[in-house]
């Protein structure tokens, strides 16, 4: 027998391959038609927005001012899926009881980079009645598009 031969041979590489590619190709199409198949291709891409946002105090203590919310950078942010909370107490804005803060921080439907909202201006708050003070937790909650999932965006504690 010739050993050179038996290397040289190559007659069962392609059909190896072949093979190897139809199992990978028909795992991949399981996977995806699984994931339609079961609904877990609805919350695909419904993630939290990534953003960076500043706040702003004036005063501190029973002397608090303002406190500003600015979006400083970062993805757009759809203002209808944001909402507020003091103390874990969601807030409204203005004479609507249904203007959440998003539509407050946002004119047009989005909140983006340079868009800032006052939390201080105790007319506008209209669910939080004693204001906001020292050692208050302010939070920007973002929520899915169906509703079954939220994220806290930034929280910030009164000084």
């Amino acid at each position: 027998m010739q050993l050179s031969k038996l290397f040289n041979d190559e007659k069962a590489v392609s059909p190896v391959i072949g093979v190897i590619l139809m199992v990978a190709i028909t795992v991949i199409l399981a996977a995806v038609i699984g994931t339609f198949v079961l609904g877990l291709g609805d919350s695909i891409g419904d993630s939290a927005p990534s953003a960076s946002y500043d706040w702003d105090q004036s005063g501190s203590g029973a002397d608090v001012t303002s406190v500003t919310l600015t979006h400083v950078s970062g993805q757009n942010i759809d203002a209808d899926r944001v909402t507020g909370t003091v103390e874990g107490n969601a807030i409204t804005f203005g004479a609507d009881p249904e203007q959440q803060l998003g539509a407050e921080w946002a004119g047009n439907g989005q909140i983006s980079s340079g868009d800032s909202v006052d939390w201080m201006d105790d007319s506008n708050i209209e669910d939080n009645t004693e204001g906001i003070s020292s050692n208050d937790e302010l939070r920007v909650i973002w929520t899915a598009s169906g509703g079954g999932s939220s994220s806290t965006l930034t929280t910030y504690t009164v000084q």
